[in-house]
């Protein structure tokens, strides 16, 4: 299947029902929500996949179906500032095909120190089409897709590049993880592969404040890895060295494990392994074999490592839970949340945000959309041509024994509901034992339907807790909002929650029909990326020298589609995806 200077892709419209099945092939791969299974790969690990697995592009003959119809105390420092470059972006035109468009640059994780900040986010453009050289059809003869934008002054300016991959690796594939050491060095964590094809969690370092990058660091070869996140901080006993930690969900035929990464030179080399293998339940209430979504965060003071994730069940709850190691990964114990009526003292009851979204072919998962729908899709579920996916990955910080935990949440007891969704917030003060009582962050306002995927940050005064998150209105439109508290999350006054875009968005067409066979077959416009796919997963805020620094995909920039027979949207004018970032100032 590959060759050794191109990776083959997938048939058009066929390659993503192609990878799931090979994909269907781990029991763990799918997960049973009410008798719907749901992939739950991230996007990037299913472009990951099509792009390795996949056969030769061939020239698509049959035209498809067309017709398709801030207060006082919080202030913004300067303007947006679009940090990914629109020359960048461009569109490749062969006979006999769609047009590949090359104008996706979403889901962002941000890292500042000092002057310099460092922003991450899945690019596009680093995909590149070439005419198969040796046969019919064509080839990715690129694949970079770990972009990254830098500023030496504070946000004035930008560089923009790709991370490159491992010496002699296939390329990357995205879902970036920054972190910074108090030394100024910064590290950036992604999926790849290596010289063999094999997918990989690698992670590369910066000594120049990111004006050059290492070769990835090889953290573990696994086929199964997806969903990397990375920590930066101090070693619980030698508090003069930082460690950096990765954590990653790996799917193996007999569970979902969560798998674990540290170095403690700096990021030359890693020690990896498992620290949990989730166990199924006949009840389907209860936590099943399936895991996602880790978000590791150290202590800055005691060193502690706290590495909250998403536990699936068969039911419409699911569950987060936390791992807490005081001895640099060694051992771990877990968080304790005692909910009263939940399954075990360990889980957080939480009810993942969207409306059930026919996606392509044969996903099942959950949007926010617009409302130009696309007609009934697989098992009746609406389709909807401007979607983008939701998850629910908790946000987490923690500073001397006090963790601050952030999630998004249904509206609705029961899963997939077309209900609304709220930013949650609650604040342990003993390490994880024992938890306040919940608060909603987001003010309740009547035209907001949508709050979701959240970041917090905190401050060097802990008392400041910041967290932003996209805001979808009634009217389908979107904006970046921050709330920020000033008594250590008690309380997020709506006085100081600030609008941070200054324009709000429509969501791109990500979810375009191609064909109404019984595999409902569908594309993005940019689509070589995967159906739902817009905003990304996660969008980030991290603070630095008293000002916090918001990073998003942002879709207020507009693109005309090239004149093209084959394209269900020739030449129509609609949104794409973007990198902004915003200074905020909470006094």
């Amino acid at each position: 299947m590959k060759t050794p200077q191109s990776i083959l892709l997938g048939l058009p419209g066929f390659a993503l029902a192609l990878s799931s099945l090979a994909f269907a092939q781990s029991p763990t791969s799918v997960v049973n929500k009410l008798g719907v299974e749901q992939d739950v790969r991230s996007g990037m690990k299913i472009i990951a996949d099509d792009l390795l697995n996949g056969p030769t592009y061939l020239p698509e003959l049959a035209p498809p179906v067309t017709g398709l119809d801030l207060v006082p105390q919080v202030q913004l420092r300067g303007t947006n500032s679009q940090v990914n470059f629109p020359s960048s972006d461009y569109i490749q035109v062969f006979t006999g095909f769609r047009p590949f468009v090359h104008s996706t640059q979403s889901e962002v994780s941000t890292a500042a120190s000092g002057r310099n900040i460092v922003v991450g986010f899945n690019d596009s453009s680093g995909i590149h089409v070439s005419p198969n050289p040796s046969g019919p059809g064509l080839v990715v003869d690129s694949i970079q897709l770990s972009g990254v934008s830098v500023s030496h002054d504070s946000g004035q300016t930008w560089t923009r590049g790709f991370l490159p991959p491992s010496p002699q690796g296939k390329g990357t594939f995205g879902d970036p993880s920054l972190g910074v050491d108090r030394n100024g060095n910064f590290y950036y964590a992604t999926l790849a592969a290596n010289s063999a094809g094999a997918n990989t969690i690698q992670v590369n370092s910066s000594k120049d404040g990111g004006a050059t990058w290492s070769d990835g660091v090889i953290v573990q070869q696994d086929d199964g890895s997806d969903k990397e996140w990375l920590a930066v901080g101090p070693d619980p006993i030698r508090k003069n060295r930082d460690n950096i930690y990765v954590t990653w969900t790996s799917f193996q035929p007999s569970a979902c494990e969560l798998r674990f990464g540290r170095s403690t030179d700096a990021g030359v080399t890693w020690i990896s392994k498992t620290i949990f293998v989730p166990a199924a339940n006949p009840n389907p209430n209860y936590p099943q074999d399936c895991l996602q979504f880790s978000n590791p965060v150290v202590d800055q003071i005691t060193g502690t490592l706290y590495v909250p994730f998403l536990r699936y069940s068969n039911a419409d709850q699911d569950f987060i839970q936390m791992l807490v190691s005081k001895d640099a990964g060694e051992t771990f114990t877990f968080a304790t949340f005692n909910v009263p009526g939940a399954p075990e003292p360990t889980v957080l009851p939480v009810t993942q945000p969207g409306e059930l979204t026919a996606c392509g072919g044969g996903n099942i998962r959950l949007t926010i959309h617009g409302s130009l729908t696309a007609g009934p899709g697989r098992f009746g579920y609406p389709r909807y041509v401007n979607a983008s996916r939701l998850v629910l990955q908790p946000s987490v910080a923690a500073v001397n024994g006090v963790v601050y935990l952030a999630w998004n949440n249904s509206r609705s007891l029961s899963f997939g509901s077309t209900a609304g969704s709220d930013i949650w917030f609650v604040r342990s003060d003993d390490g994880g034992q024992s938890w306040g009582v919940p608060v909603i962050v987001n003010p309740l306002v009547t035209t907001d339907t949508h709050h979701v995927l959240p970041s917090l940050a905190i401050d060097a005064d802990p008392k400041s807790v910041h967290i932003s998150y996209y805001t979808q209105h009634a009217n389908s439109t979107v904006d970046l909002d921050v709330a920020n508290s000033q008594d250590s999350g008690a309380s997020f006054p709506i006085s100081r929650t600030v609008r941070v875009t200054d324009a709000s968005f429509n969501l791109p067409p990500t979810n375009i029909r191609l064909t109404n066979a019984p595999n409902y077959s569908a594309t993005n416009y940019d689509r070589q990326i995967a159906v739902c796919y817009g905003l990304g997963e996660y969008q980030s805020a991290t603070s630095a020298n008293g000002t916090l620094y918001v990073g998003w995909g942002d879709a207020r920039n507009l693109m005309t589609e090239p004149t093209n027979a084959l394209s269900p949207i020739s030449g129509q004018t609609h949104s794409q995806q973007d990198v902004f970032v915003q200074k905020v100032k909470a006094q």
